[in-house]
C-alpha cells in the first residue's frame, strides 16, 4: 500500500498535500493523524500538525478485474477496427456525419458489452452540456469501474471516444463518471489549487505541483484562470508533466 507523510499548519493542509502527491480524494485513502499541531502562545513554540495518508488497499481480485475489463476494452478495438479493415477492403469507406443521439447510443452500447462481460451490471444517464455528451454509469463494483485514481475510469473514456468516432467527421466528446467522482476529484483539486496559490503569493515564490494528468491539471489551470495573485502553466513531458503556479509578483532573488 502507498502512503506518504505530510505537515501542514492545520491537519486538513497536512491533508491536503498528501491527497494531491497521491492523486487521491478523500474517500480512497486512510489518514492517521500522527500530530494535531498547536499553534503555540503568541506564535511562538507554534508546531505543525502531521498525518500519514495511506491508499486504500484493493483486492487482488479487484486488481484483476480492473486488467480484465482494460483486457476486454483493448479487445472490444481490435475487433471493431478490424470489421472496419473489412469493409474497407470490399469497399471504398466513406466518413459519415454523427449525431448526438446516435454517438450516445454508440458509447452506451460499447460499454455495456464490455461491463457486462466483467459481470458489471450496469445502468447509464447521459445529458449534453456545451457540445459535450456526459455519461453517468451506475450500478455493482462501481469501484472497479473507477480504479486505482481514476485510471480505469480514464481508460474507458478513451477508448470510447475511439469507437463513437472512429469512421465520422463529427467529433463528439464522450465524458464519464460514476459515484460523483469527478465532481469529488475536482472538489478536492480545487482546494489544492486555492491553497497553493496562497503559497505562492505569501512566498512570492513559484509553487511546483506534483505530476498530474491532462484531466487533472486541466481542473488546476481553471480554478485559478481568474485569479489576480497568480498564474499558472505547464512544463515538462508525459506523464511527469505539472503544474506551476506563479505569483504575479515573484520575489527577484528566487532563481
Amino acid at each position: 500500500m502507498m502512503s506518504v507523510e505530510k505537515t501542514g499548519k492545520t491537519i486538513d493542509d497536512a491533508i491536503t498535500e498528501a491527497l494531491i502527491e497521491l492523486g487521491a480524494t478523500t474517500e480512497e485513502v486512510d489518514v492517521e493523524i500522527l500530530e494535531r499541531g498547536s499553534k503555540g502562545f503568541l506564535g511562538l513554540g507554534a508546531k505543525y500538525a502531521r498525518v500519514r495518508v495511506t491508499l486504500k488497499e484493493i483486492s487482488s481480485t479487484q486488481d484483476k478485474l480492473q486488467s480484465a475489463i482494460k483486457e476486454d476494452v483493448l479487445v472490444e478495438i481490435k475487433e471493431t477496427i478490424k470489421e472496419d479493415l473489412k469493409e474497407e477492403v470490399k469497399v471504398e469507406h466513406k466518413k459519415t456525419d454523427l449525431n448526438v443521439d446516435d454517438a450516445i447510443k454508440s458509447a452506451t452500447e460499447f460499454l455495456s458489452s464490455v461491463l457486462k462481460e466483467m459481470g458489471i451490471q450496469a445502468e447509464f444517464e447521459s445529458k449534453v452540456e456545451n457540445e459535450r455528451v456526459y455519461i453517468n454509469i451506475s450500478g455493482n463494483k462501481m469501484g472497479m469501474v473507477i480504479g486505482k485514481r481514476g485510471d480505469t475510469l480514464d481508460a474507458l473514456q478513451y477508448l470510447t471516444n475511439i469507437v463513437v468516432n472512429k469512421g465520422h467527421n463529427d467529433y463528439v466528446k464522450i465524458m464519464l463518471d460514476t459515484e460523483d467522482y469527478r465532481s469529488r476529484r475536482e472538489e478536492t483539486l480545487r482546494k489544492v489549487a486555492y491553497k497553493f496559490a496562497k503559497k505562492a503569493t505569501q512566498t512570492k515564490r513559484p509553487v511546483i505541483l506534483e505530476p498530474m494528468n491532462p484531466y487533472d491539471r486541466r481542473i488546476i489551470h481553471s480554478a485559478l484562470q481568474d485569479s489576480k495573485h497568480v498564474k499558472t502553466h505547464s512544463e515538462g513531458k508525459e506523464p511527469f508533466r505539472r503544474v506551476v503556479i506563479t505569483p504575479l509578483h515573484v520575489n527577484k532573488s528566487y532563481k
